[in-house]
Formats: C-alpha cells, sequence, structure tokens
C-alpha cells in the first residue's frame, strides 16, 4: 500500500475500528462519521472543530470519531469549496466570482474588510450548494456505513 493509503489506514480506519472494538455501536460510529463529514466539507474554512464539536455534544456522537473525519476530510473541503459555490452561483443565475487562491489571497492581505465585502455572496453560494448536496449524500453514506461497520464490530458475548 502506497503512503496515502498507509496514512488513512493508520489516522482513520484504524481509529475507527478501536472506537468499534470499545463498545462503541455501528450505527452510533456511522452516525458520528456522517455528521463530521457533512460538517467537515461545510463550505466555511475554519468553522469545521467547532461545529463537529457542537454537533457531536448536541446529538451526543462520538467525539474522537468526528475529530479524526473532519481532520481525515479536510483536502476534501478544499476541492469542494469551489463546485459548491458554482452550484449555488447557477442556482441563483448569480455571475461567477473569480475565486483563484491568488484573488482570494491578494483581497485577504488588501483588507479583510474587503475581502469580506466582496466574498460574501460566495460564502452563501457555496452554502446553499452544500445544503442542497450533502444531505442525500450523507443519507446514502450512513446506509452504506452502518452495514460495513456492523461486518468490523465484535461479536457480542454470549452469556
Amino acid at each position: 500500500m502506497g503512503r496515502g493509503g498507509d496514512w488513512l489506514r493508520r489516522k482513520v480506519r484504524d481509529p475507527l475500528l478501536a472506537e468499534l472494538r470499545q463498545g462503541a455501536t455501528p450505527a452510533g460510529v456511522s452516525a458520528a462519521v456522517v455528521v463530521a463529514f457533512a460538517l467537515a466539507i461545510i463550505p466555511i474554512i475554519g468553522a469545521t472543530t467547532v461545529l463537529c464539536l457542537l454537533a457531536g455534544r448536541l446529538f451526543r456522537l462520538n467525539h474522537v470519531v468526528m475529530q479524526v473525519v473532519n481532520h481525515a476530510s479536510y483536502p476534501l473541503q478544499l476541492l469542494l469549496l469551489v463546485p459548491f459555490v458554482r452550484l449555488g452561483e447557477t442556482l441563483t443565475g448569480a455571475d461567477p466570482l473569480a475565486l483563484s487562491p491568488t484573488a482570494l489571497i491578494e483581497e485577504f492581505n488588501r483588507s479583510f474588510g474587503g475581502f469580506v465585502a466582496k466574498f460574501w455572496a460566495a460564502y452563501l453560494h457555496g452554502l446553499l450548494g452544500w445544503a442542497l448536496t450533502v444531505p442525500l449524500l450523507c443519507w446514502a453514506l450512513h446506509l452504506l456505513l452502518r452495514r460495513v461497520f456492523r461486518r468490523f464490530a465484535p461479536a457480542p458475548a454470549s452469556a
């Protein structure tokens, strides 16, 4: 297995399986993974850790699982940022904004207030795109993961 596969095994698969071995239910681990994944790809950089913490507390989900998924999903959050914004722009009929990394960094360095004024609509469009795609995706992911985690959960001890 390559370096990426080794990293995924050590940082994602092994901690999730450890939670199952320590008594977490497959449905509970699946719910924590799905909620954390949904929040981890929200197109608002810097908000996911707090959102996962709040959702875990509110819904009594496994925080270890949620933070593992949250941190492992960070590259996906960056990859999906522009598609979510573009979907929201398409749905609202808005003109596309230039979202190149160079343009974003230059505007941010020039003035934080100017950055917010220029890109606030992009955040709203991204949230709209995210809100329309994530529920169905997460529902399907939850159905799949419950089955997968049941296979890896230890058999209940018979009395």
